[in-house]
């Protein structure tokens, strides 16, 4: 999943990502900067079947959410990159809530 609103943090592209810097794209090439920089999603060039990807997912997340409980074993630190990373992994267990 991408995380749209870090990818102006790829210090590979940025000099210096984390300073405010309203210019920063005014030096970047066209190619270069429509891969880092999204506000709004993907635009027209978004999945036709975006919206129902979304509705099933919602009912996924429902289902889990409310009829499982997880509990963390170990690692969850979040990288600051444009894809949401777990650099340690991220390791948890799911069970069935009892009624």
């Amino acid at each position: 999943m991408i995380v749209t609103c870090t990818l102006q943090l790829n210090p590979n592209v940025f000099k210096d990502p984390l300073a405010f810097n309203p210019r920063r794209w005014k030096d970047i090439d066209p190619q270069t900067a429509s891969k880092n920089f999204m506000p709004f999603g993907g635009g027209i060039r978004q999945c036709a079947g975006a919206e129902l990807a979304k509705a099933l997912f919602a009912t996924f997340l429902h289902v889990l959410l409310r009829e499982y409980k997880w509990t963390k074993i170990k690692g969850g630190d979040v990288a600051r990159t444009p894809m949401l990373q777990f650099h340690d992994g991220m390791y948890i267990k799911v069970s069935k809530k009892h009624a």
